[in-house]
């Protein structure tokens, strides 16, 4: 039952007790006693929204690839580094020929450039960037191109901050902090999914206590002069430890992440990922996650603070 009901609110963070109660055929006291555990034992860590950033005037997703130079600072201090840039919403240790990768959201690809070149000075590092051409998460698929920055107002990014802190939370409660009517929060919230500043709701969850403790990385090159489109991953059959996919530029030309037992399986996913998309598949794994903040809001000041800092945020659904 617990996975059933961490796979529910991972697809839909908002999905009422209710009727997760009737599709368990138990009652709603039973299940919200069964999360009260799963939060408890840090297996729910949270629950957010998910949003578009090119909609909150961030459409360009930088992927940075950063190896040092000889006597170069040490993985703990480019991870302190790179956790004081408000740019950067994650920092990765990997296995393979990229040892530190760093993502980022910026106003535009020339930002991104900036701070790269920033990068290869400050970490005496080289320092490549690949830039998110097209995004899949869950069953939603958008790309800077087709992104335009809706106008919002203050109230607006008040309520997508108070749900990426708390995604399941009341409209009661947020009516309050907003000081706006109930009916004007469902309204706003409505307008915003149609608009599509917010994509979904999800649950931030730890794998590893579910027998997941392996993130693979999936570079793939198409055999073709295009890239594999992210939305040809949810027509896959037999990968549903899969949650997210990117198309990129630069010589890795799609990028999927997954969860999985050991590095076996990770591999034995690979090999069958290639077979079916006909073309190349390498696999690098995360050692260890420095921060994740990417579903967390930022401050007015440009500084973001978030309890995740030192966990990964794995946002894709468990089975």
């Amino acid at each position: 039952m617990d996975r059933f009901l961490i796979d529910a609110l991972v697809q839909n963070g908002r999905v009422p007790f209710t009727t997760l109660a009737a599709q368990v055929g138990v009652s709603g006291t039973t299940v919200c006693r069964r999360l009260a555990a799963l939060e408890r034992r840090g297996v729910i860590r949270g629950y957010t929204v998910v949003v578009d950033p090119g909609t909150l005037g961030e459409p360009t997703t930088a992927l940075f690839s950063i190896k040092p130079r000889g006597q170069a600072p040490a993985r703990r201090s480019i991870a302190d580094r790179l956790r004081r840039l408000p740019q950067i919403t994650a920092s990765f240790t990997m296995s393979g020929d990229r040892p530190n990768i760093a993502v980022g959201r910026f106003t535009s690809p020339e930002k991104a450039e900036s701070l790269a070149a920033r990068l290869r000075d400050d970490l005496s590092a080289r320092v490549n960037i690949d830039f998110v051409l097209k995004t899949r998460f869950g069953d939603a698929v958008w790309s800077p191109d087709s992104t335009t920055a809706p106008a919002l107002r203050d109230t607006d990014r008040t309520l997508i901050d108070l749900l990426m802190v708390d995604g399941r939370a009341s409209l009661d409660s947020l009516a309050k902090k907003t000081h706006l009517s109930k009916s004007t929060v469902h309204k706003r919230l409505q307008v915003l999914q149609e608009r599509g500043v917010i994509r979904g709701y999800t649950t931030l969850v730890d794998s590893g206590a579910l027998g997941l403790p392996v993130t693979a990385v999936f570079a793939i090159k198409s055999n073709a002069a295009t890239a594999v489109e992210p939305a040809k991953f949810g027509k896959l059959h037999g990968f549903p430890e899969i949650g997210a996919c990117y198309t990129l530029s630069g010589r890795r030309s799609s990028v999927a992440v997954g969860r999985y037992r050991d590095i076996a399986a990770a591999r034995t996913a690979a090999d069958r990922l290639g077979e079916q998309l006909h073309t190349v598949v390498n696999v690098d794994f995360v050692l260890a996650t420095d921060f994740d903040r990417h579903q967390w809001p930022r401050h007015r000041d440009g500084g973001q603070q978030c309890p995740y800092d030192e966990a990964p945020g794995d946002l894709q659904p468990v089975r």
